[in-house]
């Protein structure tokens, strides 16, 4: 389960668009697709949201839990370089890492 510190404050079910040939994994930073009028795996957009469950490998727009305000851990997103974390700022997202909150 994808821990945060403080429970998501908006978090809704929305339109996603699965990868055709792997599953999106819980934690996966998403942004909006104006094309499909979906979100997606981040790419090269602005990112917005986190995925909270996992969406199964497919062509078609599922919906899935997504967050779009709360603080997570790094650990559980993966990698995120600071400009993502910085942008992901901006929408009430915070990435930190699980050492820095321990200490």
């Amino acid at each position: 389960m994808l821990q945060t510190l403080t429970k998501p404050i908006y978090e809704l079910l929305v339109p996603v668009m699965p990868n055709s040939q792997n599953i999106l994994a819980k934690g996966t930073i998403l942004e909006f697709d104006t094309a499909s009028a979906a979100y997606k795996a981040y790419s090269s957009g602005v990112p917005c949201a986190i995925l909270m469950e996992d969406v199964p490998a497919g062509s078609s727009l599922v919906y899935a839990k997504v967050a779009f305000e709360g603080t997570f851990f790094e650990d559980e997103i993966g990698t995120v370089s600071e400009d993502v974390k910085a942008a992901l700022r901006n929408v009430k997202i915070y990435i930190l890492n699980r050492q820095q909150v321990t200490r």
